[in-house]
C-alpha cells in the first residue's frame, strides 16, 4: 500500500532542482511552472495535445478505421486537419491579431501529419492506424514504485504508446520546444519508462522525444538508458524524499548499474566447436551453395572468431559475401557475418560463444603502455590477434575523429575510454577536456573534475560557446606558438614551456546542432572546420560522435576535416557507407566491436571498457 504521492512533473523538479526538492521536504508546494518554454504561450502547447490527441483519436477509431487506414500521404492527412479543426483555430488566432502563432501552430500539425505517415511507413504489415498507436494521451494513475520498505503513487499522463518495429513498445512525449529543457525531458521520459512497466507488466519500453520547434527532431532513447537514468538520477531522488535511513549519494554521484552477463549469441553450438569443425562447418555451409572453400586458419579474438577462408577456382569474393543471409540462416547466427576480402584470403567474422571483456586498465598494463607515445595517443580497440590499435591526435592522419554508433552498439563506452586512456597517463596541466552531451547520459557524474576546460554542454547554445571559445584559444595560441619560434605544441612543450595544456573537444551527440536550424547549422560547420583546420599545430583536437550517421548528419564537410574515423554497429550498409565509404559496419556485433579507419584501410576491433568508477577517478572524481 502506497503512502506518499507525487506526479511525474514534481518529481522531475526535485531530480533537478536540489533547491525545489528541499522546499518539498519541508512541507510546502513549490511551483511546477518555471519550465514553460519562454516566448511560447502555454495556450499553445495545451491546444498542440488536444489537436494530436484529437487526430490520433479518429485514426484509431473503430468507426473510421477503415477510412483513416485509406490515408497515406502527408497532404490527405493535413487536409482532413485542416477542415476538422484547425481552420477554425487560425481564423480565430488571425482575427486576435496573432499571425505569428497561427503560422506557427499550422506548421507544428504539418510536421506531425509528417511524422505520422513516416510512421505508418515504417510499420509492417501496415493494416490500419491501430498497428501504430496503442495509446494517447494515456493516464497513468497512481502507480505504485516501491521505496525503501514502502511505495509511491507516482501520477503521470504520457502523450503516446507506439508499437515500435524493433523494440515492442515506446512511450512518447511531444514538446514544443527543446534547448535547456532537454534535460528535464529525458529525466521525465525515464519516470514514464519505470511506470509503464508496473502499469501494464511484462512489457518493455524504449522512449522517444519528439519535438515540434516547429520543424520535427526527435531523440530515441534505449530501454537501458532510460534504466539508467532513473536509476542513476531519479531513483536516489525517490529515497531521499520517501526512503527511511541515511540519504544516498548525490544523483550526479551515483553509482552505475550492475554490468549485465554478456549474452551468449545464437548458434553457438557450431560456435563451441574446435577450429577445424568451425572451418568445416562453414566450408560445407558454402558447399552447399555450390561455392567451393577451404578454411585456412582461424583467429579467436575477445568478441570474435575469424576465419581466413581460401576460395575455389572460378569463386568470387563477392559470390561468397552475397551469401552472407544464408549463411546467417544455416549457422543459426544472430546477424549475418562480415565477409571480405583480404591480403590472399576471404575474411569472415563470426561472433565468439564467450566473450571476453577488453578493459582499459588491464591493456594499458600490457603492450599498450609503450604503444602510447604522445599525450594525446589512446587506444582505439585490439585487433582480432589480440594487438592493440592506437591513435593520436598529435599526427595529421588521425588529429580530429568522427565516432558513429546506434543505440546499444558500445559508442559512449568507446568516448569513455578514450578520454580515461588521456587523463591517467596527463596532469590537468597537461590535458584539458570539453564535452558536449545532450543526451546527459555518457558524462553524468564528472562536473567539478580538474581536467574540464569548461563545464559540461548540454544544450545547444552552451555547445556553440565552447566551439568560438576553442576559435578563439587556437588563434591566442598561434600568437604565441610563432613568438616562441615553433610550428606546433608538441615542439613548444618540448623546449621547456608548460603553460599550454592540449585540448580535446568532445561531442557525445552533434546531430543536434546540425538539425537545429539552418543558421546554426552553418556556424557549427564553419567553426568546425576552421578548428580541424588548424587546431592540431595548436593542439585543439575535435571528436563528433553521434548514433545518427545519415547524411543530414554527416555533411560532406565535417567528413573530410575528420581524418579518424570509427564506426561501431550502424543501423544499415548506408550509414556505414556514409562514414567508413564502404558498408560492413551494420554487420558488427555490437558491445564495442568497431571497424576503424586511420588513413591505412578498414581494421576491425574490439573497443576498451572502463567502469564509471574508475572513469570518474581518471578525471579526479574519486
Amino acid at each position: 500500500m502506497a503512502h506518499h504521492s507525487i506526479t511525474a512533473t514534481e518529481l522531475t523538479f526535485a531530480v533537478l532542482d536540489p533547491e525545489w526538492r528541499a522546499r518539498w521536504l519541508r512541507g510546502e508546494k513549490p511551483s511546477t511552472k518555471s519550465f514553460a518554454p519562454a516566448g511560447t504561450a502555454r495556450a499553445m502547447g495545451v491546444q498542440f495535445h488536444k489537436e494530436v490527441e484529437k487526430l490520433v483519436g479518429w485514426l484509431t477509431a473503430p468507426r473510421s478505421l477503415k477510412a483513416a487506414a485509406r490515408i497515406d500521404t502527408v497532404e490527405a492527412l493535413v487536409d482532413h486537419v485542416w477542415t476538422t479543426s484547425l481552420q477554425d483555430l487560425t481564423d480565430k488566432l488571425f482575427a486576435a491579431g496573432r499571425g505569428e502563432d497561427a503560422a506557427a501552430f499550422t506548421e507544428r500539425m504539418r510536421h506531425f501529419c509528417a511524422r505520422l505517415i513516416a510512421l505508418r511507413t515504417r510499420t509492417r504489415g501496415f493494416e490500419n492506424w491501430q498497428d501504430v498507436f496503442v495509446g494517447a494521451e494515456q493516464d497513468l494513475a497512481h502507480v505504485p514504485v516501491a521505496v525503501g520498505d514502502g511505495a509511491v503513487e507516482i501520477r503521470g499522463r504520457v502523450d503516446a504508446i507506439r508499437i515500435h518495429p524493433e523494440r515492442h513498445l515506446e512511450v512518447v512525449d511531444y514538446k514544443l520546444s527543446q534547448g535547456a529543457r532537454q534535460k528535464a525531458d529525458l529525466v521525465q521520459l525515464a519516470i514514464y519508462g519505470h511506470l509503464l512497466p508496473i502499469w501494464r507488466p511484462g512489457c518493455e519500453f524504449c522512449g522517444t522525444l519528439e519535438y515540434y520547434l516547429p520543424a520535427f527532431q526527435d531523440v530515441e532513447v534505449s530501454p537501458d538508458e532510460l534504466r539508467d537514468i532513473f536509476s542513476g538520477m531519479v531513483a536516489p531522488v525517490l529515497q531521499e524524499m520517501f526512503g527511511a535511513g541515511t540519504p544516498p549519494a548525490s544523483p550526479d554521484r551515483a553509482a552505475p548499474p550492475a554490468a549485465k552477463p554478456a549474452e551468449k549469441p545464437s548458434g553457438d553450438d557450431r560456435a563451441d566447436a574446435a577450429p577445424n569443425a568451425l572451418g568445416d562447418a562453414v566450408a560445407e555451409a558454402f558447399r552447399s551453395f555450390n561455392l567451393a572453400v577451404e578454411c585456412a586458419s582461424v583467429i579467436e579474438g575477445p568478441q570474435l572468431i575469424r576465419l581466413r577462408l581460401t576460395p575455389g577456382p572460378g569463386v568470387k569474393v563477392s559470390s561468397l559475401a552475397n551469401r552472407a543471409a544464408d549463411l546467417q540462416v544455416k549457422l543459426g547466427l544472430a546477424e549475418p557475418p562480415l565477409i571480405k576480402a583480404g591480403k590472399g584470403f576471404v575474411i569472415l567474422d563470426l561472433p565468439r560463444p564467450d566473450p571476453k571483456p577488453c578493459l582499459l586498465k588491464d591493456a594499458l598494463a600490457g603492450p599498450l603502455s609503450s604503444a602510447l607515445t604522445s599525450m594525446v595517443s589512446f587506444p582505439v580497440g585490439i585487433d582480432v590477434e589480440g594487438h592493440p590499435i592506437v591513435a593520436d591526435f598529435a599526427d595529421p592522419n588521425t588529429c580530429h575523429a568522427l565516432v558513429a554508433g546506434s543505440t546499444g552498439s558500445g559508442k559512449s563506452e568507446w568516448l569513455k575510454a578514450m578520454v580515461a586512456s588521456m587523463l591517467l597517463r596527463g596532469s590537468p596541466e597537461q590535458v584539458k577536456i570539453a564535452l558536449i552531451d545532450p543526451k546527459i547520459l555518457t558524462f553524468s557524474g564528472v562536473g567539478g573534475s580538474p581536467y574540464l576546460w569548461r563545464p559540461v554542454a548540454t544544450t545547444l547554445t552552451e555547445a556553440l560557446r565552447i566551439l568560438r571559445d576553442a576559435v578563439k584559444e587556437m588563434d591566442a595560441r598561434y600568437q604565441l606558438l610563432n613568438g616562441a619560434g615553433v610550428v606546433n605544441l608538441g615542439d613548444y612543450i618540448k623546449a621547456g614551456h608548460t603553460n599550454l595544456p592540449f585540448l580535446v573537444l568532445i561531442f557525445d551527440e552533434f546531430a543536434d546542432l546540425i538539425l537545429a536550424g539552418r543558421d546554426d547549422k552553418k556556424e557549427f560547420e564553419a567553426l568546425v572546420a576552421r578548428i580541424a583546420g588548424k587546431g592540431r599545430a595548436s593542439g585543439i583536437h575535435l571528436v563528433l560522435a553521434t548514433q545518427r550517421p545519415d547524411r543530414a548528419v554527416v555533411t560532406g564537410l565535417i567528413k573530410s576535416n575528420l581524418p579518424l574515423k570509427v564506426c561501431l554497429k550502424v543501423a544499415n550498409a548506408v550509414n556505414a557507407q556514409i562514414v567508413l565509404d564502404e558498408p560492413g559496419a551494420e554487420s558488427l556485433f555490437g558491445k564495442g566491436d568497431l571497424l576503424c579507419d586511420l588513413g591505412r584501410g578498414l581494421v576491425r576491433a574490439q573497443g576498451l571498457f572502463v567502469p564509471q568508477a574508475e572513469f570518474l577517478a581518471a578525471l579526479g572524481r574519486k
